[in-house]
């Protein structure tokens, strides 16, 4: 940079290995017998020609810019013939001002936030708000919202910022929080509200004056009450539920790599389902960014979860309602770095940008900034001069242009910048430019290999915005580390955990951070990542994101305490207005602490044993309505004692009262198949209708193990020690799947079950050429269920042998193939997969005894047939809860938008099973079993295996999990993997 600011002039300089004749490198390693002495005159002498036609242009180019700049910002003797006017010269002098003073308070802005140098006025948008009716979700139904004062008793209060405070007292008002202390009376809270009054002479809110009859007052009897937490990366209401093509506004495809000028604000669809869904889950305020296809995407905009009576965008913002003296009123912009924006541009024939260098240029091309600076200092130099005449020496009105307003903005100090990058040559380039150009970064957005760069980032003060486990989906997320969290608040970095919904739903923000405490992040630090981290980087730390007097009355109370698996709010307050409100469920006991880590550990991670012993078991869930205890005694990869009359052999390793429970099998997924989801060359791919014409596909013939390959990795050691996968296709037909063991190193070790099951699929999903319609796709699976040819599987699937597992979501679909196959095909053993609508059905599946494998458990509404989804966490019975209160066996599976990557937590996706809110009325409880059951002997079952997977059975291959507690929560760590002769002792996610 020169000692303006602007970027130096650099001379170029002609690679001596450089052709100049025909473009091409000249090749001196050849060997090749060249006169050198002779082209090196001849390179010099074209050098010196060269030089010198670039030094004319140059000089003539040098002469016309600043003869324009002279006629542009001279100051001129004698008016202009063509002046602008007084009033567009004050406007362009104020501009200067604001520019001026935005430049000197850049820094302390970025550090503080912009908070109001005076005390607060209030919550600007409850005083918005009051000129119309905030609403709430009720049954779908909506009614108005109620911002009555509310005293909050007997809290254990979290309050964003490290603090736990027992016994404690919290009021609310007038959309702020009024007063926090112990043992506060309604009086205390009336008192408060006049005082809020008297020292802020609101007028404007004395039609809002409350009373002690007025206040509402709720005992929370210990319960959580913490601030609403804060997303900072979210695409709701620009990508509404349930997914329509018509909906998704996130990325500007018809333009520029680079479009500054757009706004999120101008797609924000208040409408969309997802709020309320969102705001149930406790998230009170979301930054919602442009997608990542664009390098520059546009500018963010930050909402409040809750919608009004208005239906307008406008009223969900953030900033709405500040004026001067509210503090600073922040713009958002979108960067992104990496594989995104090479993957939409960069197509043949070389589209720009290609590459990263490409991506790095599109970033730098700004100029307007330097034009409005010369611009500032010949109006402040006529100012000076003529004084009240000094606008008619000027021939052109302040450059403002539209479309680099916000890049303008960024480098005024008045933009927090929010930057996509993965890796750490693209941060670290964003880093170069930082300081090279002048601005400040508020976060790295994703950043999966931010860990590696930890010391750097904290220096720079640059936050994180990343996920806990959703990674592996593509190169860029291929390094990712479940530590990440844990490594980069110990460097200083602050973190912040957030949902890139719909990639993860939002309404479960509180599980990614839950789970970041679970790999060791410090509880506090992960707490404070999805409340005041966030709040802060987003330019609003001073208002929200903790429990403070004054901050916005946006609160959280919770049914346990927010970091244990499964934990919901019960009721929500935003602006003071509460959103939701449940009953309260009788307060869940703690889960019980996990037992001493096992003994003896291994001196290597994994060992082959020809005998070993575990014992001091607490619990042996061995198989349905089976739990033992006592010790397991293997030999020779088979199970040959089991319970408390076991003589050991071999090494025997004491789980000290610890729990035992079969080997997980994630089934109907791409597990073996794919190693990063988006990269076909890692993946067995995907088949083609001509190859389902031509015949079946059989994923033993894809099937691949070992090689180090970080996702089977992730998985063995999470427990996961046998997978069923088939192949993956767009149509109708899957294919014949393969069951085999995580953890062989080799093919020939691998394959537990050769084939397993045909799967199929129904539905949109399934629309191709060969069946472009569900209809369409009914009429062929009768063909083949009625006369299939002599050598396809469905001869098996129609007499029993193998299962048939149909992905189908909607409940029609659900109940029309239980009819065909009632009609055509009655020996079918059915496995419903996916079954977002199984629960509408419930009985009809049931009376055909066919199961349920969830895929995901936890859905999403992102598909019209999946509109259907029941979301955990609303006071209202799950999909589990209704399936088995019908007698319907249940299995599930981990899936997201990117496949299999996390894998590694289905023993927590178990869990969620048990956290439901049991308000069935047929008094169905869930338990611990349940739980173990969905992700083990429940699948065996189902699909067949009958070799023991999934069970600890006396004869059978011995194929366990022994963990320090649980099984099912947060905080419980494997201790023993065996999986026959293999052990593993304290196996490390990486």
């Amino acid at each position: 940079m020169g000692p303006s600011g602007r970027p130096e002039t650099r001379t170029s300089v002609i690679d001596t290995d450089t052709d100049i004749d025909n473009g091409n490198a000249a090749d001196t390693s050849t060997g090749t017998n060249i006169n050198t002495n002779t082209e090196t005159t001849e390179i010099t002498r074209r050098r010196k020609e060269i030089f010198g036609h670039v030094l004319v242009v140059v000089v003539v180019a040098t002469t016309v810019f600043a003869g324009l700049q002279w006629l542009l910002f001279t100051p001129l003797p004698t008016p202009l013939p063509s002046s602008i006017t007084f009033d567009a010269f004050a406007f362009g002098l104020d501009a200067c001002r604001r520019n001026a003073d935005a430049v000197a308070n850049a820094n302390a802005s970025f550090r503080d936030g912009g908070a109001p140098s005076l005390p607060r006025r209030g919550n600007p948008r409850h005083r918005a708000l009051a000129k119309v009716t905030v609403l709430k979700p009720d049954s779908d139904v909506h009614h108005p919202a109620s911002d009555a004062p509310i005293l909050f008793k007997n809290a254990t209060v979290w309050d964003g910022v490290g603090n736990r405070l027992a016994n404690t007292d919290v009021s609310i008002g007038y959309g702020i929080i009024l007063k926090i202390g112990s043992a506060l009376t309604i009086r205390d809270v009336v008192n408060a509200g006049r005082e809020y009054h008297a020292k802020l002479s609101l007028s404007d809110l004395s039609t809002f004056a409350f009373t002690a009859a007025d206040v509402e007052v709720v005992d929370l009897e210990g319960r959580v009450l913490s601030p609403g937490l804060v997303d900072m990366h979210s695409h709701v209401v620009v990508g509404s539920i349930p997914g329509f093509w018509g909906d998704n506004d996130g990325n500007e495809m018809g333009g520029s790599p680079t479009e500054p000028q757009l706004r999120v604000l101008d797609a924000i669809n208040p409408l969309d389902k997802a709020i309320d869904l969102i705001a149930s889950g406790g998230v009170t305020t979301s930054l919602i960014l442009p997608g990542s296809a664009l390098l520059i995407g546009g500018q963010g905009a930050a909402i409040k979860m809750l919608k009004t009576s208005t239906n307008s965008a406008d009223e969900m913002l953030l900033n709405f309602g500040m004026e001067n003296g509210d503090g600073k009123a922040w713009k958002f912009l979108k960067m992104a770095c990496g594989e995104n924006p090479k993957a939409v541009f960069g197509h043949f024939p070389c589209f720009f940008p290609w590459s990263r260098l490409g991506n790095v240029w599109g970033f730098i091309f700004i100029q307007i900034i330097f034009i409005q600076d010369d611009w500032c200092e010949t109006a402040s130099s006529l100012e000076q001069q003529f004084k009240g005449t000094a606008h008619q020496h000027m021939s052109k009105r302040y450059p403002n242009d539209l479309i680099d307003e916000s890049l303008v903005a960024l480098f005024r100090g008045d933009v927090l910048l929010q930057v996509h990058c993965y890796q750490v040559n693209d941060m670290e380039m964003m880093l170069r430019h930082k300081h090279e150009f002048g601005f400040n970064i508020a976060a790295f957005h994703h950043a999966t290999e931010a860990y590696l760069l930890a010391d750097k980032l904290a220096e720079e003060n640059v936050s994180v915005a990343i996920f806990a486990d959703f990674s592996l989906y593509k190169r860029e997320a291929y390094k990712h580390s479940v530590h990440a969290g844990k490594i980069l608040n110990e460097a200083g970095v602050k973190v912040a955990y957030k949902s890139d919904h719909g990639a993860v739903n939002a309404q479960n923000l509180i599980h990614e951070a839950a789970r970041a405490a679970h790999f060791g992040m410090d509880k506090d630090a992960v707490f404070m990542a999805v409340t005041s981290v966030p709040a802060e980087r987003i330019g609003a730390g001073w208002r929200i994101g903790r429990i403070a007097e004054n901050y916005d009355a946006d609160i959280v109370i919770w049914d346990r305490p927010p970091l244990e698996l499964g934990a919901h709010p019960l009721r929500v307050v935003i602006d003071g207005y509460t959103i939701v409100s449940q009953k309260f469920t009788p307060i869940k006991p703690a889960p019980a602490p996990a037992v001493k880590q096992i003994t003896p550990v291994l001196d290597r991670p994994k060992k082959y044993l020809a005998s070993y012993t575990v014992s001091n078991i607490g619990k042996i869930f061995a198989q349905e309505s089976e739990v033992l205890n006592g010790t397991i005694v293997v030999e020779n990869g088979i199970i040959t004692c089991l319970g408390q009359k076991c003589k050991p052999a071999g090494i025997v390793f004491n789980l000290h009262g610890g729990v035992v429970i079969p080997g997980l099998i994630s089934a109907a997924a791409g597990l073996g198949l794919e190693e990063i989801s988006t990269d076909a060359s890692t993946t067995d791919g995907i088949l083609s209708v001509e190859d389902v014409l031509a015949g079946f596909a059989f994923a033993k013939d894809g099937l691949r193990v070992g090689g180090d390959g970080k996702l089977l990795e992730s998985a063995w050691k999470a427990g996961v020690l046998t997978g069923i996968s088939a192949p993956k296709s767009e149509g109708l037909v899957q294919g014949v799947s393969v069951a085999f063991r995580t953890t062989a190193e080799k093919y020939k070790n691998a394959v537990v079950k050769s084939d397993v099951a045909v799967h199929i699929t129904v539905g949109n999903e399934a629309k191709d050429t060969y069946s472009n319609s569900i209809s369409s796709q009914f009429g062929h699976l009768r063909k083949l269920l009625e006369s299939p040819k002599p050598d396809s599987p469905f001869n098996d699937v129609v007499s029993g042998k193998l299962p048939l597992v149909a992905t189908v979501h909607d409940p029609n679909d659900i109940s029309k193939l239980l009819q065909l196959l009632a009609t055509t095909a009655p020996k079918v053993k059915l496995v419903i997969s996916g079954a977002t609508g199984a629960w509408v059905v419930a009985d009809e599946i049931a009376q055909a005894n066919a199961t349920v494998h969830l895929l995901p458990p936890r859905c999403q509404q992102d598909s019209w047939e999946k509109r259907w989804c029941r979301t955990i966490g609303r006071g209202e019975p799950t999909t589990y809860e209704i399936l088995k209160a019908a007698g319907v066996k249940v299995s599930i599976n981990i899936i997201s938008v990117a496949g299999t990557n996390e894998v590694r937590s289905l023993l927590f996706e178990a869990g969620w099973m048990t956290v439901g809110d049991h308000s069935y009325s047929s008094g169905i409880v869930v338990e611990d079993q349940d739980a173990v059951a969905a992700v083990t002997w429940n699948i065996a079952d189902a699909f067949g295996l009958q070799d023991g997977t999934g069970k600890i059975l006396l004869g059978k291959r011995a194929s366990f999990v022994g963990l320090d507690g649980g099984p099912v929560g947060f905080g419980y760590n494997i201790q023993i993997l065996c999986d026959a002769e293999k052990v593993t002792t304290l196996p490390i996610q990486e």
